[in-house]
């Protein structure tokens, strides 16, 4: 079911099995990207998953945890991995991406699509 309490840059575990090939698998943090008028009543989020380190791709934004957040130690986002996910593959909510992130993802954004 849709829950419109969804957030732009909000965390939340998600399972993103099956996969095939060089997708990101398990179940993971993953970033809210799509706007919150958007995620109203919407079955599907677009989201990037966060992963382990830091990484020093165009397409990726090196996180560094907080009480916000409530990741664990340095990870990133892989902003060339994302996915619409079905709301039901959407669990327990990890924390709340700080906006100051928000400008970076833009521009990664634009890089990977060629904006």
């Amino acid at each position: 079911m849709s829950d419109s309490s969804y957030r732009q840059l909000e965390i939340r575990w998600i399972d993103l099995n099956p996969t095939r090939g060089a997708e990101t698998k398990k179940r993971r943090p993953c970033v809210i990207l799509q706007d919150d008028l958007v995620n109203q009543g919407s079955r599907t989020l677009i989201v990037a998953p966060i992963l382990p380190g830091h990484k020093d791709w165009p397409f990726a934004i090196n996180l560094k945890p907080s009480k916000a957040n409530g990741l664990d130690k340095d990870r990133h986002v892989n902003l060339k991995q994302l996915r619409a996910v079905d709301v039901s593959r959407i669990t327990k909510k990890q924390g709340m991406l700080e906006k100051r992130y928000l400008p970076p993802i833009k521009t990664a954004l634009g890089i990977v699509f060629d904006l």
